[in-house]
């Protein structure tokens, strides 16, 4: 286990950030007082999204912003030092699934998928993993997934980017120890999301861990009060028991 720290007055980029467990990772870091750079595609969203933030006092910016795009990468990151200078904390959480037979998926689809869920991620470390370097300290956070342990039928693509941040974490881990940066991966079994729904219907909601438990899993990693290390992955499942249903760390 990390050494506990706060993240009062931390610059926090996340992606993802209208989503189910992004809103959720941000209004918990804000919480916190941290400084949280909203990073999305829809523009309402986010305008609504920034309102509710700041609205009890958080200092908080949104970036609409298309993370597959190298220039809007720029542009975000030329944004954030304007307003933030040097950002600490790096949550890597956007990601999108198309669910079909590798038999009937479009290279454009499979495309789209690693572009979003993996190489988005990479682009936004490069474009922030210098500055933590040269400070000697950082935390990125890479959201990978179930299926990236275990694949799943119809879902081979996605499967396979999870399966990749969860190698790529460990790797890069290694390559940045020395530097001060620790990187974590989060991998959740089923969440009670909006994309979780849109894959598998009318899903129970109670058999699924809530974006609030997922947030808070973050939120403990990078204040150093989770179980694991720089480099590890922490699986998040749900337990049934004659208690009922609980989240816990596998």
């Amino acid at each position: 286990m990390q050494e506990s720290k706060g993240i009062e007055g931390k610059v926090v980029v996340l992606t993802g950030a209208t989503g189910g467990i992004g809103r959720i990772t941000a209004e918990m870091f804000a919480r916190h007082g941290a400084k949280v750079v909203l990073v999305a595609q829809q523009v309402a969203a986010l305008e609504m999204l920034e309102t509710e933030l700041t609205g009890f006092g958080a200092d908080v910016m949104s970036v609409p912003a298309d993370i597959t795009d190298p220039t809007a990468i720029q542009q975000l990151q030329h944004e954030v030092q304007e307003n933030y200078g040097s950002v600490d904390i790096l949550i890597n959480n956007a990601a999108i699934a198309i669910m079909k037979p590798v038999s009937e998926i479009t290279s454009a689809e499979w495309n789209r998928m690693m572009d979003v869920n993996l190489f988005a991620g990479l682009r936004l470390i490069q474009a922030f993993l210098p500055g933590m370097q040269e400070r000697h300290s950082g935390v990125i956070v890479n959201m990978a997934a179930a299926v990236g342990r275990n694949g799943y039928p119809n879902l081979a693509i996605y499967s396979a980017t999870k399966a990749a941040v969860i190698a790529f974490s460990e790797a890069l881990a290694k390559e940045v120890r020395r530097a001060g940066v620790q990187v974590y991966t989060i991998c959740p079994h089923g969440v009670d999301t909006s994309l979780y729904h849109s894959l598998f219907g009318d899903a129970d909601s109670n058999k699924l861990l809530k974006p609030e438990y997922v947030a808070q899993e973050i939120l403990k990693v990078v204040m150093g009060q989770s179980s694991i290390r720089s480099g590890q992955t922490l699986e998040l499942v749900l337990k049934l028991d004659e208690k009922g249903v609980t989240p816990q760390v596998k």
